[in-house]
C-alpha cells in the first residue's frame, strides 16, 4: 500500500496536500484551521462529526468547514485519499472571491467525478517537484480543485470570462519573454499585465484559447527550442536553453505540439 504523504506549498498562500493511505491508523477528534477538501481514492474512509457517523465509499467528497470538529479512520480495512487544506485567506485570494460561503453537506457524492480528477492531477504533478514550471503547475492544479468545489459545492459565484485579446495578447508576450530569459513564471507574474486576478486569468485563458497559461508556456518552449536548432544549436542545449529537463523533455512535447521530433527539423 503507498505510503502517506504530505505537501506544503510555502509559497502559494500556504495550501497542502494530505496523500493519505492507511489501514489502522486512526484520527482522534480534531478540527482543521480553514477548509479541508478531500476526494476517496479507494476503500472507505470513515469519521463522526456533527453529531454523525459517515461512512465515505470511494467516490466521494469530503467538505470540512474551518474548526469542524471530527474524528477519522479507515472504515473498510483500508483508505486511501487526497487531502487539499486552504484558510479562508487562501481560497479567497485563489478564487478572487469577497463572498466565500462555507459547505452545507460534510460528506457527498462527487458528482461527474470532477473533483476527485482534479486532486489526482494535483498529486501527480508532485511526481517531479524539479520539473521546469512545477509551480505554474501546482498553482493551476490547486485553483482547480477550489474553483471546482466551491462553485459546485458553496455556491461560490466566480466571475465569468469575456472575451479580452488585447489583455490575453500581453499575457503571451509576457510568456514569450519569460520563456527567451529563462524566468520561472507564476501565475501572479502572468496577472500583472492583464490587471486580473490568478484566477480570472486561468477562467479567461482557457475560454479565449483553449488552453491553461501553463499550456501556453509549454508551447512557447517548443518554439523557442525550434527557433534553437534551426539556428544550429545542439539539441541539448536548446532543450535547457529552453526551460525543458532534458532532451527526452523537450521530444515529448515537440510530439505533442508539433507532431515530429526534433531530428525531423531540415532548414533548406
Amino acid at each position: 500500500m503507498p505510503r502517506s504523504r504530505y505537501h506544503h506549498f510555502a509559497w502559494y498562500h500556504g495550501t497542502e496536500l494530505f496523500e493519505a493511505a492507511f489501514s489502522n491508523q486512526t484520527f482522534a477528534r480534531h478540527a482543521h484551521e480553514g477548509f479541508a477538501i478531500g476526494a476517496i481514492v479507494d476503500g472507505a474512509g470513515g469519521y463522526v462529526c456533527r453529531g454523525e457517523s459517515m461512512v465515505l465509499p470511494t467516490g466521494s467528497l469530503s467538505l470540512m468547514n474551518p474548526q469542524e470538529p471530527h474524528t477519522g479512520h479507515a472504515a473498510a480495512g483500508q483508505v486511501r485519499y487526497s487531502m487539499l487544506y486552504a484558510d479562508e485567506d487562501a481560497v479567497r485570494a485563489i478564487l478572487g472571491l469577497r463572498v466565500l460561503r462555507g459547505f452545507p453537506e460534510i460528506a457527498t457524492p462527487d458528482r461527474d467525478l470532477k473533483v476527485s480528477r482534479a486532486l489526482a492531477r494535483l498529486t501527480n504533478c508532485l511526481r517531479v517537484p524539479g520539473a521546469p514550471d512545477y509551480r505554474l503547475v501546482v498553482e493551476e492544479a490547486v485553483h482547480d480543485v477550489l474553483a471546482l468545489t466551491f462553485a459546485h459545492y458553496a455556491r461560490a459565484e466566480l466571475r465569468q470570462p469575456g472575451r479580452e485579446p488585447v489583455a490575453i495578447q500581453r499575457m503571451m508576450d509576457r510568456i514569450r519573454s519569460g520563456v527567451e530569459t529563462g524566468e520561472a513564471l507564476t501565475l501572479a507574474d502572468l496577472a500583472v499585465d492583464t490587471g486580473w486576478t490568478p484566477s480570472y486569468l486561468i477562467r479567461a485563458t482557457v475560454r479565449a484559447t483553449g488552453m491553461t497559461p501553463h499550456g501556453h508556456v509549454l508551447r512557447a518552449r517548443v518554439d523557442f527550442a525550434r527557433h534553437l536548432l534551426l539556428a544550429g544549436i545542439p539539441s541539448a542545449q536548446a532543450a535547457l536553453a529552453a526551460g525543458f529537463s532534458d532532451q527526452a523533455h523537450m521530444i515529448r512535447h515537440f510530439r505533442r505540439y508539433l507532431g515530429v521530433t526534433p531530428g525531423a527539423l531540415i532548414r533548406h
